[in-house]
């Protein structure tokens, strides 16, 4: 549960004595894929953090850091951190508030989404970063999926909506609404294809530290190529989740 730090900080042990790294078994990806969208009203986390700033980034930050060990064991071969992020990050392209993290000046649906996806990739940056200057065999690529016809939009929609669209039990409106948004998006499974693709090795040795969509890299505005507001982010995490990295 990325909303519980806790669980985050006991989910390592768990895995370590798990059938998945028995024999000494490593992690060789990790991605790092759950998310909210536009919660409309501020919400707290059980440790009293904003509910999208915990979910879309301090979650993952301190999951990374948890399974890092795991990671490239006998550095051998080279491990991947897999952020996906999301092209909405440009609501946010001027560059991070700090002192915004958990709302405390304002909160709106949209620009928390917007902060929490430049955080990914803010995030990605200072960790191919830190990995590369301790000599870790480990890249940590962005990406954006695109708009993927996923529980996602549940806050967009209204709950009640969503499930009714869930199940099927629709008027006619919301038919043609759901076949043209059907036209727009991506199922599933072609969501899934950038993350697949880094996934696999592909795009070499110099995709670290890079965002990408549908399998090719992207620019990214220069709020997002902050590598100062990385490195401050990174210690705030570090602080706010109660974890540090080894590498």
């Amino acid at each position: 549960d990325l909303c519980n730090l806790e669980s985050v900080k006991n989910f390592p042990e768990l895995l370590k004595n798990s059938p998945a790294l028995a024999n000494n078994g490593k992690i060789d990806i990790l991605m790092n894929n759950a998310g909210v969208m536009a919660i409309p009203d501020l919400q707290l986390t059980k440790d009293g953090y904003e509910r999208t700033f915990q979910t879309n980034h301090l979650g993952h930050f301190a999951l990374t850091a948890g399974l890092m060990p795991f990671m490239n064991m006998d550095g051998t071969d080279d491990a991947r951190v897999i952020n996906v992020s999301s092209s909405a990050y440009q609501i946010s392209a001027k560059g991070l508030d700090l002192d915004n993290l958990n709302g405390e000046k304002e909160y709106g649906p949209w620009s928390s989404y917007g902060n929490s996806k430049i955080e990914n990739i803010l995030f990605t940056k200072e960790l191919d970063r830190r990995a590369k200057a301790s000599g870790k065999k480990l890249t940590s690529i962005a990406l954006h999926p695109g708009a993927v016809r996923t529980e996602l939009q549940r806050y967009i929609v209204g709950e009640e909506k969503n499930k009714e669209m869930e199940s099927g039990n629709v008027g006619l409106l919301d038919r043609l609404i759901i076949g043209i948004g059907v036209y727009f998006t991506k199922a599933v499974d072609r969501g899934a294809t950038t993350q697949i693709w880094l996934a696999s090795g592909q795009g070499g040795n110099g995709v670290g530290g890079k965002f990408y969509q549908n399998c090719q890299e992207l620019p990214l505005a220069d709020g997002a190529k902050d590598m100062d507001t990385a490195a401050k982010l990174w210690d705030i995490s570090e602080k706010l989740s109660g974890v540090k990295f080894s590498f």
